[in-house]
């Protein structure tokens, strides 16, 4: 198969969470005989460097990425587009008709358009040619804000202002959806949700994978300091809100009582508001994008992951078990994972219980380990690369004609 994929970002061997999806589907695809394109939104380049994928791939075409909107232009969107405001940072004309373009010029079977967003480029887009079209959403928007419109920090401007973009992203989305002929998602609650929403949309399961040898320590593993950690995109609201509501309902009293700890909270775009937070909260620490997260990895004692918002399965906490981190989570941070509290993590959704949980793990070693242990078992097992490049090569086979699916 010829296949192009449309990707937010460039991606590379040491891209995390959703970018590592996408950089591990393209080189096992290619590795298995398939002839694979890109064209990405241009961003943050750095990694990239002498990368083998960029020598393998038919081609790559790189897109400005839309510049941010001024305030007229924000209230303009806001009354006309049909474009919800979760979307305006991946839409661009450019975008439209480049992969249209790649598509007439080398012929490809199938567009693989990955996260829901850069679906938008197959959906009316004049210069697209006849192709198989396919959206993998790595979670499902509608579901990714279910959370209550009016919590205690959210004023009623906010919680209106949330109910209409919520209305307008599920208008967007399913009109997306129903224009591809399949979606992907990353587990079965998600299919199950889009199916319960729309069922005339035709779904595929296809989990991640985990490169479980790469977040293996080499050699003596270094000495586990009392630090918590937690990993994201913090671009993604859910990051945002996850770290805010940590630091202030969860990390004031439990640094207070154990003043020797830190919290490091690691990965790219962290906003203004983080950083200034970090700054007034002793022992949070927001360093940014790192070249290679293992370290902190190896060196944390537990990691957290407090969402309270959004779907699809958190590739973080698969990251942070492979690295032999127990870990602490809600139960949305834990959709599509087979956790089982106490066996191999710990689940916690309210902020005593999430600081009864972190102090007990910091004070009982046997157990941090028998976790750590058992989830690393769990991720090995289940959640294997081969195994979801043969359900995603099957089912984009399956989409074309005479091809078995």
């Amino acid at each position: 198969m010829k296949i192009l994929f449309i990707a937010s970002h460039l991606p590379h061997a040491r891209s995390r969470a959703g970018l590592q999806i996408v950089y591990q589907r393209m080189r096992r695809l290619i590795a298995r005989g398939h002839q694979v394109g890109l064209c990405a939104l241009q961003g943050n380049e750095e990694g990239i460097g002498h990368d083998p994928l960029y020598r393998e791939l038919l081609e790559v075409r790189r897109i400005p990425a839309p510049s941010r909107r001024t305030l007229p232009g924000r209230l303009r969107d806001y009354v006309w587009s049909r474009i919800p405001p979760p979307y305006w940072p991946y839409h661009t004309p450019a975008l439209y008709q480049a992969v249209g373009d790649l598509v007439h010029a080398t012929k490809y079977d199938v567009v693989l358009a990955e996260l829901t967003p850069m679906g938008q480029c197959l959906f009316e887009n004049p210069w697209l040619p006849a192709v198989r079209k396919v959206i993998s959403a790595h979670d499902c928007a509608s579901a990714a804000r279910r959370r209550p419109l009016f919590l205690p920090e959210r004023s009623l401007w906010r919680a209106v202002r949330e109910h209409l973009i919520r209305r307008d992203i599920r208008r967007f989305e399913f009109d997306l959806y129903r224009s591809v002929d399949r979606v992907l998602t990353l587990n079965r609650s998600d299919a199950f949700l889009l199916q319960a929403y729309e069922p005339s949309v035709r779904v595929s399961v296809v989990p991640p994978g985990i490169d479980y040898a790469y977040f293996q320590a080499e050699g003596q593993a270094p000495e586990r300091e009392p630090s918590l950690l937690f990993s994201g995109q913090y671009l993604d609201e859910s990051n945002q809100d996850g770290f805010t509501w940590f630091v202030q309902q969860v990390w004031t009293d439990l640094s207070r009582r154990r003043p020797e700890l830190t919290f490091h909270a690691i990965g790219p775009d962290p906003s203004l508001a983080m950083k200034a937070l970090a700054a007034q909260v002793r022992g949070v620490h927001v360093p940014g994008e790192l070249a290679d997260v293992r370290p902190h990895m190896q060196r944390a004692s537990i990691f957290v992951c407090p969402i309270r918002m959004g779907s699809g399965v958190r590739v973080k906490i698969l990251e942070a078990m492979a690295a032999g981190l127990p870990v602490v989570c809600t139960s949305t941070a834990a959709e599509g994972i087979p956790v089982q509290t106490g066996v191999n993590a710990v689940i916690a959704d309210d902020p005593a219980r999430m600081l009864e949980a972190i102090e007990m793990l910091l004070d009982d070693a046997p157990l941090r380990e028998r976790i750590a242990n058992n989830a690393r078992r769990m991720v090995e097992e289940r959640f294997d690369w081969d195994r979801s490049i043969d359900l995603l090569e099957s089912t984009l086979a399956g989409l074309l004609p005479g091809r078995e699916g």
